[in-house]
């Protein structure tokens, strides 16, 4: 087995990349990239640990050097300290959305909630919650089959009993199964913000999942919103991650449609993310 120093391969990867990032981005980057490939830490680069060198790290650099954004070029990215698996239909899973998650966690507290996750991508939503909150019963919905796939692929990597079923929520049916809580972060960026948007986001990650036309920003929020009033419980929640330009427009629209106790909530950067709102209890 060949051996290298961990900081070499640091050096390497900061040189490839640093045209591109800041010094630090860079190094960040590169110890992430090492922690994924080579199950090293921040004390063992410290430490210049020996490593064998990951069999496609000339490939790896190359991407990286490229503009491919880690998450893509490892295939993994870290949700809640968990490491899942992603490929090209699913979203990098963003801090903003570990705080969903956290405000969703609180709604179950310790009671058998039935929880569906609309657009559920690499299923980071769903599985973390069934695995913070085990006494919940989670199903998870996304149009794209590949992204499905790869849910279950880290539902069972993670141990998480999730439910995954291919669905478009444009074709929801008015009966079926109720739930206690509908959460979702679905696509909400603009289209005329891709002009604002770094190139590695915009260059790899699934445009179906980022994008909504200008002219109707709200489309998917309308049409989860409609179902939720037909699906889930008295007194039940719905809770969406939101675009921060639209909190008021999110508020009018769930007002219109009906919902209760509605609640925007601000992320950790100040701005508006989370939209909370209840079913009528009667």
């Amino acid at each position: 087995m060949f051996l290298v120093s961990v900081n070499a391969l640091s050096q390497q990867i900061q040189q490839a990349i640093v045209f591109k990032y800041s010094a630090a981005e860079a190094r960040a980057i590169a110890h992430a990239y090492l922690n994924m490939k080579c199950g090293v830490n921040t004390l063992e680069i410290l430490m210049d640990k020996a490593v064998e060198e990951p069999a496609d790290f000339t490939a790896d650099l190359a991407r990286l050097s490229a503009g491919v954004p880690l998450q893509y070029v490892t295939e993994k990215a870290y949700f809640f300290d968990r490491l899942f698996s992603l490929n090209s239909a699913t979203l990098i899973p963003r801090p903003e959305t570990e705080e969903l998650v956290g405000q969703v966690l609180k709604l179950i507290g310790n009671k058998e909630k039935h929880i569906l996750d609309i657009g559920s991508g690499s299923g980071c939503i769903a599985i973390t919650l069934a695995l913070e909150a085990p006494h919940a019963q989670v199903t998870a919905w996304d149009v794209a089959s590949e992204a499905i796939e790869k849910g279950r692929e880290n539902a069972e990597e993670l141990g998480a009993n999730v439910i995954f079923k291919q669905q478009d929520v444009f074709a929801w049916e008015k009966e079926g199964q109720m739930w206690d809580i509908i959460v979702s972060n679905p696509p909400y960026v603009l289209e005329s913000e891709k002009i604002d948007m770094e190139a590695h986001v915009l260059d790899h990650e699934p445009h179906l999942a980022l994008f909504v036309p200008d002219e109707d920003p709200l489309r998917f929020y309308r049409v989860i919103g409609e179902m939720a009033q037909a699906r889930l419980t008295p007194g039940g929640h719905l809770c969406f991650e939101i675009n921060r330009a639209f909190g008021a427009q999110n508020i009018s629209l769930a007002e219109a449609q009906g919902f209760e106790n509605i609640q925007v909530v601000q992320d950790f950067n100040g701005n508006d993310r989370m939209l909370i709102a209840q079913q009528s209890s009667h």
